[in-house]
């Protein structure tokens, strides 16, 4: 009988700190930007270059120690995502929501479009894959339920810095409002649908759309608003599905503790 103890893991400990080293990589590299006096272009690729650091990072970890990528969502394009196609259609509605909102930044130049996209695409990647991907897996043994409540409170957390840009305290609220409930409608649909991509997918989107908006901030507080609710409304649909699901697996619990 061995009677050695092996080393026990902290998952918990380790979700935190994979969030806080990206925050902090993202925080460096815009605190170098800031001393370099960049401008927003130049901000933006600095922050590009701290989500692309984070990224290498990530992309090792999922694939050390002979790890698949499917445990963290990774799967190719087939038919299991055509099949869940309708799930996806409230984010296509969800990111179209501000630009339809706001409208298209007339001024935008194509190098702005350009790092627009990069900077995007590398925070869509890190950014689900931390929280949807390498957090979820870590958090299995926990059950759906605690890892769906920590990773949204945990996203939202993470994001109050950007809320905080002396803004009323209105709008800063909703802003730590929404992340916390995007947060959760994600973290709700990798556990329905094992799927990371179409949240990358969307990540991406939301995030580009939001940054080719004009600026609107004479109505923002109406608009975070809306979004809200949509979250809401969306995050209990997805609720109420993942319950039904389970009990026609022939136990409640089923699919909210796995």
């Amino acid at each position: 009988m061995n009677t050695v103890k092996t080393k026990k893991e902290h998952p918990v400990w380790f979700s935190l700190m994979m969030g806080i080293v990206l925050t902090l990589a993202v925080s460096v590299a815009s605190a170098v930007g800031s001393m370099l006096e960049l401008n927003d272009n130049g901000m933006m690729l600095a922050q590009a270059g701290g989500f692309a650091a984070m990224a290498i990072v990530v992309a090792v970890y999922m694939r050390s120690g002979g790890k698949s990528l499917s445990r963290f969502g990774f799967h190719r394009p087939g038919a299991g995502v055509r099949g869940q196609a309708l799930y996806y259609l409230p984010l296509a509605i969800i990111a179209l929501t501000q630009p339809v909102f706001s409208g298209i930044d007339p001024e935008l130049t194509g190098a702005r479009i350009a790092i627009i996209v990069l900077f995007t695409l590398l925070v869509g990647y890190t950014e689900e894959s931390v929280f949807r991907g390498i957090i979820r897996d870590k958090l299995r043994g926990k059950g759906a339920v605690y890892y769906i409540v920590f990773s949204s409170v945990f996203f939202g957390v993470l994001h109050m810095a950007n809320a905080f840009s002396g803004k009323d305290a209105l709008s800063t609220v909703l802003q730590v409002i929404n992340a916390l409930l995007l947060g959760g409608v994600l973290a709700l649909l990798i556990v329905t649908t094992e799927e990371i991509l179409p949240l990358i997918a969307f990540h991406f989107i939301y995030d580009a759309l939001a940054l080719v908006s004009k600026e609107n901030t004479e109505h923002e507080v109406l608009l975070v608003a809306i979004l809200n609710v949509m979250y809401l409304l969306y995050g209990a649909y997805l609720i109420v599905n993942l319950l039904r699901r389970s009990r026609a697996a022939g136990s409640p619990e089923a699919k909210l503790t796995a």
